[in-house]
């Protein structure tokens, strides 16, 4: 079930997205990843924003969230889904619930930025219609996606 953030989630969020990240040779303060983190409430506010996290018996399994970026685009952040709660279907499912939020807030784009690193999800944004727009060199080694809903 995938559920609103409570900010009684900081903790075991900031947990699990280091644990992620260190999975993938990322430190947890990679391009502001705690700050963002840290300030959830803040800078993910609805009814424009939302950040969502889902659980497996009781424990922190994924995340993602959305945020404006300008206009009507929103940027898609923080999917994550753990490494035990993989080949599940929880990547795709926090995807389409991020979309669905993005469509219902009146958004007409998603914009997005994802390590090559990651690739189930650069193969999860491609199977839903994302076009590779720039490969960036930075510290994370970026695609990055744009789709129009």
């Amino acid at each position: 079930m995938i559920r609103p953030y409570t900010p009684t989630d900081r903790e075991a969020v900031l947990a699990f997205v280091k644990e992620v990240l260190g999975e993938y040779g990322f430190e947890s303060n990679i391009g502001g990843v705690e700050g963002d983190l840290h300030d959830i409430e803040l800078r993910y506010v609805a009814p424009h924003a939302g950040f969502w996290v889902t659980e497996v018996e009781g424990v922190i399994a994924g995340t993602v969230a959305i945020r404006s970026k300008h206009e009507k685009t929103c940027e898609l952040k923080r999917l994550y889904v753990s490494k035990r709660a993989r080949g599940r279907g929880l990547g795709r499912a926090l995807y389409e619930h991020a979309e669905a939020f993005a469509r219902a807030a009146g958004y007409d784009r998603i914009w997005l930025d994802s390590s090559r690193k990651f690739t189930d999800a650069r193969k999860l944004y491609e199977r839903n219609g994302f076009t590779l727009t720039a490969e960036l060199d930075n510290d994370w080694c970026d695609n990055v996606y744009e789709k129009k809903l």
